[in-house]
C-alpha cells in the first residue's frame, strides 16, 4: 500500500486559506512511473521548496503484476473520494499516457466530477496518435476525459494542434508547457571536449524497449566497434534488460555495454555530470526529461525529431539529431561530436543556454500553479481576465 500513501496525505498539518492542495493521480506515483514518476516528483519538491502547494501523490496502476492493477485502482479511488468528499483538495492532477492509462484516468475523472472537484488532465503519452486513431473506443474514451476536464497540459504545440484538429478538444481549454527539470548541472563549468583518440563515454537512461531506439543504439555500437572508435556505453533502465544484453552479445559489443537496470534519480545525475555525451535515438517521444538534465549539465545530446524535441531543439547548435532508426547516422554523430572540440563546446554551451531560457523548474512551477488557481478561483468557466493569466503563464514558460 505504500504507492497510495505518501507523506503529503491529509491530516498531516492545518491547511490555510491561499495553499493549493493538488492531488496528483500518477501511474506509480513517484518512484514506479519512469518518467511521468520523476516529472512529477520535480514539481511536489519545487512546490514544497515555495510552501505555497501541498501535494498529495496518488498511485492508480501500482508496480505490481499488472492482474492487480484494477483492485489496486479501485483502492486508489475510495482514497480520493474520501479526500475530495471532505473538501481537503482544490484540484485533480490527473498524469495519462496512453491505452490502458485512458481508462484508468476516466475513472479518476469520474469520480472527481461526481464530487465536484476540478480536474487538470497532463498528456505525457508518446505515442498518443497512434492509440487516437486505433479505434472507435479510443477516439471516444480521449474525447470524453479532454472533454471533462478542466484544463489540458500538453508537452508542445504539436500535440495542442493535434487535440485541436483531431481529438475536438475545447482550445481555450489547453495549456503548452514544455517539460522542465531542476538544473543538474548548477555547479559545473565549462565541460571540456574529449581528448583526441579518448574512450568516449556514452550515456544511456531510457526504459529499454524499441521505443526508445535500443536496438538501434547497439547496432551504432557494432559500427562504432568496426570502425576502430573506442567508446564504453552505460546504459541506465528498466524494460527488456536481459533481452538488449543478449543482442548486444551477438553484435560483439557486450565487453563495451553496461547494463544498469533501473537506477534512481540521484544516480541518474550522476551519470550525467560524469559522461561524453547522452544518446536517445528514440522511435517516439513526449519531450524526454533526460534531455533538458543533459542540456542543463551540458552534456551534448544526440537523438531523433521525434515528438516535441524538434519544437525545441536545433540540430548542430544544442543537439546532434539524426533520423529515426538509423544506427548509421548515430555511430557517425558520435564520431562527429567525439572528434570536433568546436561542435562539442557548442552543444555543451548553447544547450546550457536553452536550459537557462526555457526549461527551469521554477519557471514551470509557477505556471502550472497558475493554472491550478484559475480552475480553484473560477470552476473550468473561463473569464477574460483569467484567460490572459493562462496566456501569460504559458508564455512565461517558453521564455524561460
Amino acid at each position: 500500500m505504500d504507492s497510495i500513501n505518501d507523506s503529503r496525505a491529509p491530516g498531516r498539518q492545518p491547511e490555510t486559506a491561499k495553499r493549493t492542495v493538488v492531488v496528483f493521480a500518477t501511474p506509480g506515483a513517484l518512484d514506479g512511473g519512469g518518467g511521468i514518476g520523476r516529472m512529477t516528483g520535480y514539481v511536489v519538491d519545487q512546490f514544497d521548496k515555495t510552501g505555497t502547494t501541498r501535494s498529495i501523490i496518488l498511485d492508480t496502476r501500482g508496480t505490481g503484476s499488472v492482474l492487480l492493477s484494477p483492485f489496486h485502482l479501485g483502492l486508489t479511488l475510495a482514497r480520493m473520494a474520501w479526500i475530495l468528499a471532505r473538501r481537503r483538495a482544490s484540484v485533480v492532477h490527473i498524469n495519462v499516457s496512453e491505452r490502458g492509462s485512458f481508462l484508468r484516468k476516466a475513472a479518476v475523472q469520474a469520480v472527481a466530477g461526481l464530487l465536484s472537484c476540478p480536474t487538470v488532465v497532463h498528456l505525457h503519452g508518446a505515442s498518443f496518435v497512434e492509440y487516437f486513431e486505433g479505434g472507435p473506443f479510443a477516439r471516444a474514451i480521449s474525447r470524453w476525459l479532454f472533454n471533462r476536464c478542466g484544463r489540458v497540459v500538453v508537452l508542445g504545440d504539436n500535440w495542442r494542434d493535434y487535440l485541436v484538429q483531431s481529438v475536438r478538444t475545447d482550445p481555450r481549454k489547453i495549456r503548452v508547457l514544455y517539460n522542465a527539470v531542476p538544473d543538474v548541472g548548477a555547479d559545473l563549468g565549462t565541460r571540456p571536449p574529449p581528448e583526441p583518440g579518448a574512450v568516449l563515454s556514452l550515456l544511456v537512461l531510457a526504459n529499454l524497449s524499441e521505443r526508445k531506439g535500443i536496438g538501434t543504439l547497439l547496432r551504432a555500437c557494432a559500427l562504432l566497434k568496426e570502425r576502430g572508435q573506442p567508446f564504453r556505453v552505460t546504459i541506465g533502465g528498466g524494460g527488456d534488460v536481459d533481452g538488449y544484453r543478449a543482442m548486444a552479445a551477438e553484435l560483439g559489443v557486450a565487453e563495451e555495454c553496461s547494463f544498469l537496470g533501473w537506477i534512481g534519480r540521484e544516480e541518474a545525475h550522476a551519470h550525467i555530470r560524469s559522461h561524453d555525451m547522452l544518446l536517445l535515438p528514440s522511435t517516439h517521444e513526449g519531450l524526454p526529461m533526460v534531455i533538458l538534465e543533459a542540456l542543463s549539465a551540458r552534456l551534448p545530446v544526440i537523438t531523433t525529431p521525434v515528438g516535441s524535441i524538434p519544437e525545441v531543439l536545433t540540430d548542430g547548435k544544442t543537439a546532434r539529431i539524426i533520423p529515426v532508426n538509423d544506427s548509421a547516422a548515430l555511430a557517425d554523430a558520435v564520431v562527429e561530436v567525439g572528434n570536433d572540440p568546436a561542435l562539442y563546446s557548442r552543444l555543451a554551451e548553447q544547450g546550457r543556454r536553452l536550459f537557462l531560457k526555457q526549461f527551469v523548474i521554477d519557471a514551470y512551477a509557477k505556471s502550472l500553479l497558475a493554472i491550478y488557481q484559475e480552475l480553484d478561483r473560477s470552476g473550468t468557466e473561463l473569464s477574460g481576465e483569467l484567460d490572459k493569466l493562462a496566456r501569460s503563464a504559458a508564455a512565461a514558460s517558453k521564455r524561460r
